[in-house]
């Protein structure tokens, strides 16, 4: 297969991309084939996402925000085999 050298690519279109690539989890030249692609119309778009829909965020937590999700599900260790929760 051949290889492209793409140049001069705007800051912002490369950050987008990289945002693109970090959402789903891609590594960046699959990112870039899958996009030349879809331009091109040799593949389906990908559907509209509802937007309340969590599982496509990206990002990740900060040491404290990890410990406070690990402390809180300690706290539900504690509660009886009968409980509701």
């Amino acid at each position: 297969m051949p290889d492209f050298l793409i140049r001069d690519i705007d800051i912002h279109v490369a950050e987008r991309i990289k945002a693109f690539a970090r959402e789903r989890g891609w590594p960046l030249n699959d990112t870039m084939i899958h996009l030349i692609k879809q331009s091109l119309g040799m593949v389906d778009p990908e559907p509209m996402r509802d937007p309340a829909d969590i599982s496509r965020l990206g990002g990740s937590w900060d040491d404290s925000e990890s410990r406070a999700l690990i402390e809180a599900m300690e706290a539900f260790k504690d509660l009886p085999d009968d409980s509701p929760y």
